[in-house]
């Protein structure tokens, strides 16, 4: 059995944080695996400022570049695990899905949590992909 070479995923304009302790993402075999990503901005803000919409359609832009740096396209983004600090906002991240995936939407799950790293945060997400995959060319069962 051969071994799956892991390789870390570099995007320019989504430099990893000095000293940090993770990858943004890392590609195993066909998946890319994505580090819990935020709207924090490179001057510390939150992109987005307290519109979670926005802070989630930046942090989805986020994704969707180290998923194209790894070789892949925005349909190959299969899973997210979306944490909230406010569940009560949930449409304003349904928007954001809706405009961000049109109808090519991945699996997804949404939970509440206490507090994010940075207290401007309202929302963080995890996501999977695949280089194989395509929703977009998704067939319905």
């Amino acid at each position: 059995m051969a071994d799956l070479v892991a390789r870390r995923i570099h995007a320019p304009s989504l430099p990893e944080a000095p000293g940090a302790t993770w990858s943004n993402a890392l590609v195993i075999g066909d998946e890319i695996s994505m580090s819990g990503v935020t709207a924090r901005g490179a001057d510390g803000r939150a992109i987005g400022g307290d519109s979670l919409r926005d802070q989630t359609l930046a942090i989805f832009q986020r994704i969707e570049t180290l998923v194209r740096a790894a070789g892949g396209v925005r349909g190959s983004i299969y899973k997210l695990v979306i944490y909230v600090t406010d569940i009560a906002r949930k449409d304003e991240v349904n928007a954001a899905r809706r405009a961000f995936f049109a109808s090519a939407f991945p699996c997804s799950t949404l939970v509440e949590v206490k507090g994010l790293v940075f207290p401007d945060l309202l929302v963080e997400v995890d996501a999977f992909a695949n280089l194989r995959v395509n929703l977009n060319a998704l067939a319905e069962a």
